[in-house]
C-alpha cells in the first residue's frame, strides 16, 4: 500500500486555505455507472486532485483448503482489467484517473487505506433500490471509514455532459458541526460556478399529544416556533452577507416543517439541487455513530449525490462564521 505526498495549501478568495484532495472511488463487484465516475471526477477536479478507483479483493473465508495461487492469481488479472476498462471510458486530460487493487477484508481494507490518505476523499456508488445503499459492503466500509469527507453517488444520478453543477444545497442547523461543510462547499460552488443555497429548517419545539387542552401552552408554542424562525432568517442572512463578499452566487431557504429530514429531501426536488454538502452530525449528533439521523435520512432519500463532512474542529461552539444572535426579538431572562 503505498501513501500520497504531503499535499501544499492552496489559498483562496474566501480566506480559506484549499488542502488538494484526491477521490478514492471504492466500487464492487457489480456494476458501476459512468455517471457515477464523472461525478467523482468532478469533485476531485474542484479541489484539484484525481480519481482513484478502488476494489478490495476478498479472499474466500469458507473453503477448507487453501487458495490455488493460480486461480487467485488470474482472478486478480480479471479485476484490473475491469478496473482499467472502468478508467480508460472515464480518463481525459483535465480528470486524472488511476486504479488501485486492496486483497484481504473489505471493511478493514478500507479502513486501513484511508488512514493513510487523510486529506482524501472517501467514496462509493450507492444503490437506490429496496435493498438500499446500506447492503453494501463496500458502502458501509466507505461510510464506517472515518475518512474526514464521504462522497456518495447514486447508481442512477443523472449528469449532462460538459454541465456544471447549477446548485448545491448547504443544509444548517446554527452548530459549528453544520457550517463544518461549507469550506468545502464553497470550493465546489466556485469551481463549478454554482449557486450556494443555504438550508435552515426551524424546529417545532412541539407539544404532548396527550393530556387536556392547555391556551397557554399552545400560546407559547406559537410564541417559540416564530422565535425559531426568525432566528433562523438572522443566521442564514449574516452567514449569506459573509459568503457574498467573495463574489459567490448565495441564496437561502428557510423551511418551517419542522422535520429536518423530508424537509431537505422536498428542497432537493422542489429547487432543482444538483449537490449536496453537509456534516455527518449536526446539532444533536453523536459521534459514536457514523452519521446522525438527517444525513442518514438524506443518503437513503436523495437522487443526487452527497458530501458528507466530519467535524473535527474540537469544540463544538467554535463557530466558523461567529455567534449569531437574532434582532427584534426578546430573549429569555437569563440569555447571554
Amino acid at each position: 500500500m503505498t501513501t500520497k505526498a504531503s499535499h501544499e495549501d492552496q489559498p483562496s478568495k474566501s480566506g480559506l486555505s484549499l488542502e488538494r484532495s484526491d477521490v478514492l472511488f471504492f466500487i464492487d463487484n457489480g456494476p458501476v455507472a459512468q455517471a457515477a465516475i464523472h461525478h467523482a471526477q468532478k469533485v476531485a477536479s474542484a479541489f484539484h486532485g484525481k480519481v482513484v478507483v478502488v476494489q478490495v479483493l476478498c479472499k474466500p473465508t469458507n473453503l477448507s483448503g487453501p487458495i490455488d495461487p493460480v486461480d487467485w492469481s488470474i482472478k486478480k488479472q480479471q479485476t484490473v482489467n475491469r478496473l482499467e476498462l472502468l478508467t480508460k471510458k472515464a480518463k481525459d486530460a483535465a480528470h486524472p484517473c488511476s486504479i488501485e487493487l486492496l486483497e484481504g477484508q473489505c471493511i478493514g481494507q478500507i479502513k486501513a487505506f484511508m488512514e493513510h490518505r487523510q486529506g482524501d476523499i472517501a467514496a462509493s456508488p450507492r444503490s437506490r433500490s429496496d435493498m438500499g445503499w446500506h447492503s453494501s459492503e463496500t458502502a458501509w466500509g466507505v461510510l464506517m471509514s472515518k475518512s474526514a469527507a464521504v462522497l456518495m453517488i447514486p447508481d442512477d444520478a443523472i449528469i449532462e455532459p460538459n454541465t456544471p453543477y447549477r446548485r448545491i444545497l448547504v443544509p444548517l442547523d446554527g452548530s459549528s458541526r453544520a457550517e463544518a461543510a461549507l469550506p468545502k462547499a464553497i470550493f465546489l460552488a466556485r469551481a463549478e460556478s454554482a449557486e450556494l443555497m443555504l438550508c435552515y429548517v426551524a424546529p417545532d419545539p412541539g407539544l404532548t399529544a396527550f393530556g387536556a387542552k392547555d391556551q397557554e401552552a399552545e400560546r407559547l408554542h406559537v410564541l417559540v416556533k416564530k422565535r425559531n424562525e426568525q432566528a433562523g432568517k438572522t443566521y442564514l442572512a449574516q452567514i449569506r452577507k459573509k459568503l457574498e463578499q467573495n463574489g459567490l452566487k448565495i441564496a437561502v431557504r428557510l423551511s418551517s416543517d419542522g422535520d429536518a429530514r423530508r424537509a431537505l429531501i422536498k428542497i432537493v426536488s422542489q429547487e432543482a439541487v444538483d449537490f449536496v454538502v453537509m456534516a455527518t452530525h449536526g446539532q444533536s449528533g453523536h459521534n459514536d455513530v457514523p452519521t446522525g439521523d438527517v444525513a442518514r435520512f438524506i443518503l437513503d432519500k436523495a437522487d443526487v449525490p452527497v458530501l458528507l463532512l466530519r467535524y473535527r474542529n474540537g469544540r463544538d461552539k467554535n463557530h466558523s462564521f461567529g455567534k449569531v444572535v437574532p434582532t427584534g426579538i426578546r430573549l429569555p431572562v437569563g440569555t447571554d
